[in-house]
């Protein structure tokens, strides 16, 4: 590797903020390409300019033969072969990213994946950089994030200059998290009854920049109804993060009683922080929306079936797109997002329809709440 080389990896790690030490991850990468591309005897990667990104997360086994089959089916692409693998760790309360330093055709490429554990998935911010030109990075080729589930495996495909096609796939082999190990997990109307809440209280610096948004945690609950720890799965921005986990650290419950007396449990909760229309900050937080979980969830009334996308059906793209829908009190669909991708355009076409979903309003003691939970929609070819 070329001695230039090496500040471009440190300016890449450097750009990313420390993890907590809580999570290993051991992640297994390939790469794919052109049959004809050239070789370098460790590992590889090529030139990427972002025309066309196709990204889906795969429910196959990780084997070249495997994700080959799938990449011709998918994704047409007959004259592809596995050019590179690898393996990754990654450790929280280390660097927040791994990378992948590779040569080909006699220019230094470097894959960056910056891994943001939580439950049941981890968030993965995807870059791609092309070699230096003193003192200067020449190219970020790629600068994406993605959401990958437990056991599912992520592939994205580029095109370069000259129109070739490439593909990145990879997948967590194995995840290693001491944060409530020895817990048990409790989710929906199971949670334990809160003796104590503390709010949080709104950041100036967050007001003045006018920063809002739902913080996402995951709280771990002694056995006798105590914050022991607190992590952030979701959130918007760190300020809002340390507002809300100072907040939930001093909040009490009473003692959960499962099997055998009281356990240790470990469930999620989330607050929203919301600027009034003046600007001023809600200085409460605590607003939470309420997150439904499993079969909890309020009767549809209205339900528009998606449209399949002409070109999705011509390249023979299929799977699951999984969705956060946010209800208002009137049961009208307000916000969506993508949780799980099987495409940009599946995507695009799952989304126009759930915003067309209707709902009866969700009750909490007699009054109407916005909420939070997740659908999912199948993208299914017909056989011939």
């Amino acid at each position: 590797m070329k001695r230039t080389f090496f500040p471009l990896i440190w300016l890449i790690l450097a750009m990313a903020l420390p993890a907590r030490a809580e999570v290993a991850l051991d992640i297994k990468l390939n790469f794919f390409g052109p049959a004809t591309a050239g070789r370098a005897s460790a590992d590889v990667a090529t030139s990427f300019l972002v025309k066309t990104t196709v990204q889906r997360n795969l429910q196959v086994k990780f084997t070249a033969e495997s994700l080959l089959t799938e990449l011709k089916k998918t994704f047409n692409a007959p004259d592809t072969a596995l050019l590179a693998s690898g393996d990754l760790s990654w450790r929280s309360g280390g660097p927040a990213s791994v990378m992948q330093a590779v040569q080909i055709d006699g220019r230094d490429y470097a894959l960056v994946l910056t891994p943001l554990p939580r439950p049941g998935a981890v968030n993965f911010k995807v870059g791609v950089v092309e070699g230096m030109d003193k003192p200067k990075i020449k190219k970020v080729l790629l600068d994406t994030e993605i959401v990958l589930p437990d056991g599912e495996v992520a592939m994205l495909g580029f095109r370069d200059s000259q129109e070739r096609s490439f593909f990145i796939a990879f997948y967590v082999q194995e995840r290693n998290e001491e944060f409530g190990k020895n817990a048990m997990r409790i989710t929906g109307a199971s949670k334990p009854k809160i003796v104590k809440k503390v709010k949080p209280v709104y950041p100036e610096e967050a007001v003045k920049k006018r920063i809002e948004g739902v913080v996402s945690l995951e709280a771990l609950i002694d056995k006798n109804g105590k914050v022991k720890d607190v992590r952030m799965v979701r959130s918007p921005d760190p300020l809002l993060t340390a507002a809300a986990e100072e907040a939930l650290k001093q909040w009490v419950y009473e003692p959960y009683s499962g099997r055998g007396g009281c356990s240790e449990v470990l469930f999620t909760v989330t607050m929203n922080f919301r600027l009034n229309p003046e600007g001023a900050g809600n200085k409460s937080g605590d607003d939470a929306l309420t997150r439904l979980e499993g079969s909890e969830r309020p009767r549809k009334v209205k339900d528009v079936k998606p449209v399949y996308p002409e070109e999705a059906k011509q390249n023979k793209i299929q799977g699951l797109v999984k969705l956060e829908a946010k209800i208002d009190e009137q049961g009208k669909v307000i916000d969506v997002r993508v949780v799980a991708s099987a495409g940009p355009l599946l995507d695009k076409a799952a989304m126009a329809a759930l915003r067309q979903w209707e709902y009866e309003p969700f009750l909490v003691n007699g009054k109407a709440k916005q909420v939070i939970f997740t659908v999912t929609m199948n993208f299914a070819l017909k056989k011939d």
